[in-house]
């Protein structure tokens, strides 16, 4: 289980996405649109445990594809003023259990994915 904050990583996963990106703008889409939904599965999950404390700040997380990873991060401005913890807080309460309670269907489904794009690639 990986600690709060943690991520979890996939070896080669840069290097993939760089070939994606030179083989096509479909290509490329359909790979990070297929990335996407498994982004989707960490995002839902803490949107749903950060939604009795903020349904605004719970409506504000999006999955983003990156060369770096797949992210699920807050798109929301800051208001450091009136909640000067509130990103430690939403790590806490939100993102870092439900990548904690998901890991084993992230990884599975991330394996999923990987299928999915080697079938498009042989596709042609």
């Amino acid at each position: 289980m990986p600690a709060q904050g943690a991520t979890l990583r996939v070896e080669g996963y840069r290097d993939f996405l760089v070939a994606c990106d030179k083989a096509g703008k479909e290509t490329k889409r359909e790979v990070r649109g297929t990335f996407r939904k498994v982004g989707d599965i960490v995002k839902v999950d803490a949107s749903r445990r950060l939604a009795d404390i903020s349904l605004r700040s719970a409506a504000g997380y999006r999955t983003y594809v990156r060369q770096r990873g797949v992210e699920v991060d807050q798109s929301l401005r800051r208001t450091p003023r009136k909640k000067p913890d509130w990103s430690f807080t939403q790590m806490r309460r939100a993102l870092g259990p439900s990548l904690a309670s998901n890991e084993e269907r992230v990884v599975g489904e991330f394996e999923r994915a990987m299928d999915t794009v080697c079938d498009h690639f042989e596709r042609g």
